[in-house]
């Protein structure tokens, strides 16, 4: 290979590069245009696209403005007001820093730019066209700036192969206008596209704007979060169980008051739902916090929208505290067809008394008359002592379908998930127990044998210390076989041998638990296969211990699949499909 001269780029090939690094789509021209709005203190910003802003973007604002001597040198690389030195890095207190916004714009698109201070008579204008810019001149305008910019992409037809199409680049304008509206909420926001306004925010404080931006079917479901952790302040909002999403666009991260994608913060918010919420569905957030900000790096990133935590792990911690602790004293039960009002359930009377012993029995008899209800007299159930989290006082009417728990809560109607109910108590009581003084095991009279298949045998190796930790007693016998001597005493209802089988087939196949410890897939898979199932009868006493056993869990609307223990269906909605109210 024959070795080519250096030389030092063109001038306009080198923007065309840069610009490359920090214009991706219509969207990160809005993101540094309102960023730049907001550094110039404006009090309302509106911004305007065409075609997802391939045709035209324009954001103007009440700021501060440019003024005329520096309107030029706004386009130059590396131009900027607001730092200084290089350990003004380590202390950024505003959005925009780089010096890059303007000339990276202007060096892809055909730019227009009228601003005017306060201090000035006339407005001034700048046009800049792929990094060629004219002469300052005197223009109509008003206080602030409006910048426009057309045809983006129109001479890097590379880069505008790549866009998306227009509904797809509009949808991404509005996520980063909504997050840039969220860091700002004394700031008002207008999106405008083709001449219709599709978002409007005025300011107002910051949990209202959240509510705004989460939208009004999501807003009545929310939680709010406050606390004050080992690294950082976190408050904001958080949705309940039964807000959860297909996809994380539901989901806003700030710090310092600026918007930004972090897989930390991702990865702890769904740390906090852990078995709350299915683990392919995401929680609904917003989420700012506050922390020194020479403990942050917002510099690793060429369009600022990463961060980087000198304490990462106390601010993970922080974060999954904080939103489990608005989660614990909360109702999370599932709402079926409620309106916005009648979201909450109602709390229970502490007065109720107490019915049916907790160690009753939970084994159901052969799944019999599986379409027929067992119903019995209503009787009450007991509210544990200081519970705060909403669980309802019940008045327990019977089974359906051999599945389903039947109950009155203060005129709504709840229903039970039998199986659902069981496994979350199980779960909890095998972790509880492995965690204060080791999981009660039921020897056997008869040991089991089990004959493995080469898969199965390497997985019980792998497994054997978190056997152990739950309560299975298991030993090699022979080449290929595993002697079962003792099972959890929880789980005395399964045959031991078909439960360990079941343990291990679970283990080896489902991967929708990778991420979790093998001690707490495996209480998974031993509660999930020890649990009533659906058509199981129950009688009274049982299912009055079930409820019991379920109302004294930490988390006790939902399995540790994250579907839900129990749905109420509120009084009114019953009353509307029998026509008593309209």
């Amino acid at each position: 290979m024959s070795a080519a001269a250096i030389t030092v780029l063109p001038r306009d090939a080198a923007e065309r590069i840069a610009a490359g690094e920090l214009i991706e789509r219509p969207a990160s021209v809005v993101k540094e245009l309102v960023e730049n709005s907001l550094d110039a203190g404006a009090r309302r910003i509106t911004v305007e696209i065409e075609d997802g802003g391939g045709r035209l973007i324009r954001v103007t604002d009440d700021g501060d403005g440019i003024p005329a001597a520096e309107l030029g040198i706004a386009f130059e690389r590396f131009a900027t007001s607001k730092i200084r030195t290089a350990d003004d890095l380590r202390r950024v207190q505003t959005y925009g820093f780089r010096g890059e916004a303007l000339p990276s714009i202007g060096a892809v698109a055909r730019v227009e730019v009228v601003t005017r201070t306060r201090a000035d008579d006339a407005a001034s204008r700048i046009m800049v066209t792929g990094g060629a810019r004219s002469e300052v001149t005197t223009a109509a305008g008003g206080y602030g700036t409006s910048v426009t910019v057309r045809e983006l992409f129109f001479n890097t037809p590379a880069r505008r192969a790549f866009q998306r199409s227009p509904a797809r680049e509009t949808a991404v304008v509005v996520e980063t206008v909504q997050a840039l509206a969220l860091a700002a909420p004394a700031v008002a926001f207008r999106l405008v596209d083709s001449g219709r306004e599709i978002l409007w925010a005025p300011a107002e404080p910051f949990r209202a704007r959240a509510r705004r931006i989460v939208g009004a079917a999501l807003a009545p479901y929310t939680l709010e979060v406050h606390a004050a952790g080992r690294a950082a302040e976190t408050s904001g909002l958080v949705g309940t169980p039964q807000t959860a999403q297909r996809r994380r666009s539901h989901q806003w991260f700030l710090v310092n008051g600026r918007p930004v994608r972090s897989a930390l913060l991702a990865r702890a918010l769904g740390t906090a739902f852990h078995t709350l919420i299915p683990d392919d569905q995401h929680p609904v957030a917003v989420l700012a916090l506050r922390l020194p900000p020479d403990v942050v790096d917002v510099n690793v990133h060429p369009r600022k929208a990463e961060v980087r935590f000198v304490r990462d792990g106390d601010i993970f911690d922080d974060v999954v505290r904080a939103v489990r602790g608005a989660l614990r004293g909360t109702p999370l039960v599932h709402v079926v067809g409620a309106t916005a009002a009648e979201a909450r359930p109602p709390m229970a009377s502490p007065a109720a008394p107490a019915v049916g012993p907790a160690t009753a029995s939970l084994a159901g008899g052969p799944a019999d008359g599986a379409g027929t209800p067992h119903l019995a007299e209503p009787q009450p159930l007991w509210m544990p002592a200081g519970r705060a989290d909403g669980w309802p006082e019940i008045r327990l009417i019977g089974q359906l379908a051999l599945t389903y728990l039947v109950g009155d809560a203060v005129g709504d109607l709840v229903l039970i998930d039998q199986h659902a109910a069981h496994e979350r108590i199980l779960y909890e009581r095998l972790l509880d127990r492995r965690d204060a003084h080791g999981v009660r095991a039921q020897g056997l009279v008869v040991p089991a044998v089990l004959e493995l298949q080469p898969a199965e045998l390497a997985l019980w190796r792998e497994l054997a210390p978190a056997l152990a930790a739950l309560g299975f007693a298991t030993e090699p016998f022979g080449p290929s076989a595993v002697r079962l001597t003792a099972v959890p005493a929880i789980s005395t209802s399964r045959a031991p041998d078909e439960l360990l089988r079941a343990c291990l087939h679970d283990l080896g196949t489902d991967a929708r638990h990778a991420g979790r410890d093998l001690e707490e897939r495996l209480a998974i898979a031993t509660a999930c296969h020890t649990a009533v199932r659906a058509g199981d009868r129950l009688d009274l006493e049982a299912m009055a211990a079930l409820l019991r056993a379920l109302s004294l869990a930490r988390d006790p609307f939902s399995c540790f699949h994250g579907r839900p223990t129990m749905v109420r269906v509120p009084r009114r909605d019953l009353e509307r499909w029998f026509y008593r109210r309209t």
